[in-house]
């Protein structure tokens, strides 16, 4: 873990986890949408737009051809979700950009990986869905058992993002493997506590996720459920929700979709269990405290990344599944205010 926390910033444009995760708007769901009315200039770089893809991995590819071929002097695209960077880096290579077209993006599936090792994406900033899966199950155990110890002060455990360039990609890659490989399989005692993690979507995001879950089960004796709603939607993972409810699980983590909407889902689960938030918090609700990234910061490590790759300056886009979900506005809002050179608050 150390040498994950440790690592040199890696400059990989690219975003996630997570999730699924990964948030949008009021669009229509058979409907790509704009999140802005008109660009956005901050300091020497334009934000033209922000584009949304519900979480289908086809219509993110499509919005990055169409953003290239309308905007011929574009210079950087941005993925704030983990699948957008391989979705962004395929259609730059489509279009026979690869090297003329920056790409920044989030988190560590293996084509962003691949891509910033070769050169083809900048950078990435990778979440440590690993560690979501891990401090998941370690809180919802010791909350089952009554150790309320685990909740954190403020009621946010931080896990710190690392950024990724092209030297340090291949080092952080060859551990991620070694910690995969290494999977726990969860004993099944009678008296194990019973909890879920539920995601945003499904991407290779959580499947790193999925392994620290497996890791924290088998070290701390719990049995968790693991939930990747199919279709992405708010819609799906409530009847996730109501499903784990019947169940009389003692706890769940779960990546909001579209906090705002779901506070009253959350709240009413809370009534009958132990509720976390991993990846994307509703800070609004009854949650007890949220796992992972602050995603403000890593939005202005985003930033960072892009002012490395384009120094001085030029025509950005940005891409994510949705902007209703709390991490995608962190996140562009990250990005905006630090290409803009604001304070950090």
């Amino acid at each position: 873990m150390n040498r994950l926390i440790t690592a040199s910033l890696l400059a990989v444009l690219c975003f996630a986890g997570c999730a699924p995760k990964e948030g949008g708007g009021a669009t229509p769901s058979d409907q790509p949408s704009s999140a802005d009315s008109g660009a956005i200039t901050a300091g020497k770089w334009t934000i033209l737009d922000t584009r949304t893809d519900m979480a289908d991995r086809a219509r993110a590819k499509q919005n990055a051809e169409d953003a290239l071929i309308k905007e011929s002097d574009l210079a950087c695209l941005v993925g704030l979700w983990s699948y957008n960077g391989p979705a962004i880096l395929s259609a730059v290579q489509s279009a026979g950009k690869v090297g003329q077209v920056k790409i920044v993006c989030f988190d560590e599936e293996e084509d962003t990986l691949q891509g910033v090792i070769d050169g083809a994406i900048y950078g990435t900033v990778v979440q440590q869905p690993y560690q979501f899966g891990y401090d998941s199950v370690r809180v919802l155990t010791a909350l089952a058992k009554g150790d309320k110890s685990v909740v954190p002060e403020g009621g946010v455990l931080d896990i710190p993002t690392v950024s990724l360039r092209k030297d340090d990609a291949q080092a952080f890659w060859d551990e991620l493997k070694q910690r995969l490989v290494a999977g726990a399989t969860p004993a099944v005692a009678p008296d194990a506590v019973k909890i879920a993690f539920v995601t945003n979507n499904v991407s290779d995001f959580w499947k790193i996720a999925r392994a620290g879950v497996e890791k924290a089960s088998a070290e701390f004796g719990a049995v968790c459920e693991f939930h990747m709603p199919a279709d992405g939607t708010p819609s799906e993972q409530q009847r996730i929700v109501e499903a784990l409810v019947a169940k009389g699980m003692s706890g769940m983590a779960i990546s909001p979709i579209d906090p705002e909407n779901q506070t009253q889902m959350l709240d009413s689960a809370a009534e009958k269990m132990n509720v976390v938030t991993q990846d994307s918090d509703a800070p609004a609700s009854k949650r007890l405290c949220y796992i992972g990234t602050n995603n403000y910061k890593a939005g202005r490590e985003a930033g960072k990344l892009i002012k490395e790759a384009l120094p001085d300056g030029g025509k950005i886009m940005l891409f994510v599944g949705r902007l209703d979900a709390q991490n995608a506005k962190e996140r562009r809002q990250g990005i905006i205010d630090e290409l803009s050179d604001k304070p950090m608050p």
